[in-house]
């Protein structure tokens, strides 16, 4: 009987957490959509992508035209080609245009031309200490930054993840302090400034 009693109640206490976890959950993506947050998203797919982010908080849906997969290996070695594609997309619902390549061929040079303006993507003393994946990404989306303050925007970058799973999200302060707060508890989740 007292194992019968333990069980009911073990059953109880998770049962509340889910209703729970399900209301912060509402409550969360309700904050987003009411800031804007798929503005920028096809018509047609609102629906789907406020279901999804009612159900799940999926922020990593590209069909909200926020997120995209950078991966730090290919931008650091200036193989711009695999994300930039996919950031211009992002862009051009803003009326903004990206254009990146390397500023030479020179081996020991780490410089980027981005936008006409030149860049030093990382140093050497990086590339010697294995920091270059890292100091690329934040210098790259740094000046991105640049551009969309330049802009009178309102929206900046932030990245998530590192490494070959590194993703950029463009978004405002306010809609970044909703997910931050919804991920207090998953703070590898939280996107952070580059």
């Amino acid at each position: 009987m007292k194992q019968t009693v333990l069980l009911l109640y073990s059953l109880f206490l998770i049962s509340c957490n889910q209703i729970e976890k399900t209301e912060n959950r509402d409550h969360y993506a309700a904050d987003l959509l009411s800031n804007d947050f798929l503005k920028f998203a096809d018509s047609s797919r609102l629906d789907s992508l406020k279901i999804q982010l009612k159900n799940s908080f999926d922020i990593y849906n590209e069909e909200n035209f926020r997120i995209a997969d950078i991966d730090a290996e290919e931008l650091s070695e200036f193989n711009f080609d695999f994300f930039l594609t996919r950031l211009n997309k992002i862009l051009a619902k803003r009326e903004l245009k990206l254009s990146a390549q390397k500023l030479n061929d020179k081996e020991n040079s780490y410089e980027a031309l981005i936008n006409g303006d030149t860049i030093e993507l990382h140093t050497e003393e990086e590339l010697d200490k294995k920091t270059f994946w890292d100091a690329a990404s934040r210098n790259f989306f740094r000046k991105l930054n640049e551009i969309m303050k330049a802009k009178n925007s309102n929206e900046k970058f932030y990245l998530l993840y590192g490494g070959n799973d590194l993703h950029a999200i463009l978004l405002t302060e306010k809609q970044h302090s909703i997910i931050a707060e919804y991920y207090k508890n998953e703070p590898k989740e939280i996107p952070y400034k580059p």
